[in-house]
């Protein structure tokens, strides 16, 4: 299992509150009363924090390392839509409806996450407006991110389906220098890890990107994006 909560008082759980964008708008009484209701839990290296199907009871906002959010096909591949990392939230659908889960939640990392169930948080979101409207932009962004990934499947070839979902996880990690693998690269963009691969050395070799296992370091963003944008042409090795 993962390593022990760190917080293990009202006062700690607030404090990690307060450092989540979805909940830093709230006041510091708001902020106290939700950790008094949320709770911390270990999380292990490839552990399924929820199912597909699953009941949708609650939130849960990474307080220690990445969580992958996927769907699984019938042929056995999953589908990445996207690697949730510290400070971030995950199940916001199903918070909002009440209905199943409607993607796999597996822990990339050990770590650890706060849980925040239904029926505490939506008396807060009825009760604070800036809650309601800070869960409204997550919500909006994955919608964006949901239907670019879309187009890119119906529209594109794989390499600007590549260089947008480098593109994305740069976006949400903040960092020029990102934390993934080319397998589930290759899940999120819809190719397989062979054509990814290949892919990336080729960019490699043109100065675009820097490879190490496990991380992809964007060295040339405006080249990506205008790959992704189809301005560029790219090659494959």
């Amino acid at each position: 299992m993962g390593a022990s909560p760190s917080g293990d008082t009202i006062a700690d759980r607030a404090a990690l509150l307060a450092r989540t964008p979805l909940l830093r708008r709230l006041p510091e009484q708001a902020l106290l009363r939700l950790a008094g209701f949320a709770h911390l839990r270990p999380m292990s290296r490839g552990e399924t924090l929820f199912r597909r199907g699953d009941p949708g009871t609650g939130l849960l906002i990474v307080v220690r390392g990445r969580i992958r959010v996927s769907v699984p096909s019938t042929e056995g591949r999953d589908g990445v839509l996207n690697l949730i990392r510290a400070g971030e939230v995950v199940g916001e659908i199903a918070l909002l409806d009440g209905r199943p889960r409607t993607a796999d939640a597996i822990a990339e990392t050990d770590g650890e996450v706060m849980v925040l169930d239904r029926r505490d948080l939506l008396p807060l979101l009825q009760e604070n407006g800036a809650l309601a409207l800070a869960l409204m932009e997550v919500l909006c962004e994955r919608l964006r991110q949901t239907s670019a990934q879309v187009e890119a499947l119906m529209f594109q070839e794989a390499g600007p389906r590549i260089a947008r979902a480098l593109l994305q996880l740069s976006s949400v990690q903040r960092l020029a220098s990102v934390a993934v693998t080319q397998k589930q690269l290759g899940e999120m963009a819809g190719t397989s890890r062979e054509s990814a691969n290949r892919t990336l050395k080729a960019w490699e070799a043109r100065g675009i990107v820097t490879l190490v296992p496990g991380r992809v370091t964007l060295r040339d963003e405006a080249a990506i994006r205008a790959i992704a944008e189809g301005k560029r042409s790219e090659m494959t090795a």
